[in-house]
């Protein structure tokens, strides 16, 4: 069975050396010291996962997450940042680009190695019920959604809230159980606030959304038919 693949974009040699090194034992590792050779490796070499840095030299993480989600060849691809900028809005700017998750350095490698995990077996899962709600269809197989027979392009974050808002249509659901259906055993260690910038982001790729998923002050969201 082959290894999934995994590309690392880092220009400190150091980091990109031990993550070579520990990732290595499980996954096939290539690297890259900045954005515009990793975007090429992206396109060519089909990495099963990305971990990217913000902080690099030519072209910023952002501005790289931000091509490589709008690029038909790249777009399904889980990008998780890995960035010693650690700030509220430093995670926000990232999770906007299209990222699906982001860690902050310092990073614990167990929590690194659970995350990709997690991304990966979310990645591989074609055999989840697809659902339609009037206009609002999701293709889990195919990992697609339309609105109104017009396609939207979700990253894997965005695609895995909405199925779990639109299975439980008309239901309130708790922060805590988006968290549970999304992030899974990482759900105590991710913030809950990122949800909310994923729900902005969905909003704004399907602006009829606005009006079916609503927002219920201090427990969570609900898929309004």
């Amino acid at each position: 069975m082959e290894k999934p693949r995994i590309l690392i974009i880092e220009d400190n040699a150091d980091t990109r050396r031990f993550l070579e090194a520990m990732l290595g034992k499980q996954f096939e590792i290539l690297t890259a010291e900045n954005a515009v050779i990793g975007i090429d490796f992206a396109r060519n070499k089909s990495p099963d996962l990305i971990l990217l840095d913000i902080m690099l030299p030519i072209l910023s993480g952002y501005d790289a997450c931000s091509l490589l989600k709008k690029d038909e060849r790249t777009k399904g691809i889980p990008v998780i940042f890995l960035s010693a900028k650690n700030s509220v809005p430093d995670i926000t700017q990232g999770l906007t680009t299209g990222a699906d998750d982001y860690i902050p350095k310092p990073f614990d490698y167990k929590e690194l190695l659970a995350r990709i995990q997690a991304r990966l077996r979310k990645s591989a899962d074609t055999t989840a019920q697809a659902v339609q709600i009037g206009d609002l269809k999701i293709d889990p197989a195919n990992r697609e959604v339309s609105f109104g027979g017009k396609k939207a392009h979700l990253t894997l974050t965005e695609f895995d809230i909405l199925r779990c808002l639109a299975l439980k249509a008309g239901t309130v659901v708790s922060r805590e159980d988006i968290l549970k259906d999304v992030w899974r055993d990482q759900s105590l260690k991710t913030n809950d606030r990122t949800i909310d910038v994923h729900i902005r982001a969905l909003r704004r790729k399907i602006p009829p959304l606005t009006k079916h998923i609503i927002s219920i002050y201090g427990v969570g969201y609900k898929y309004e038919k």
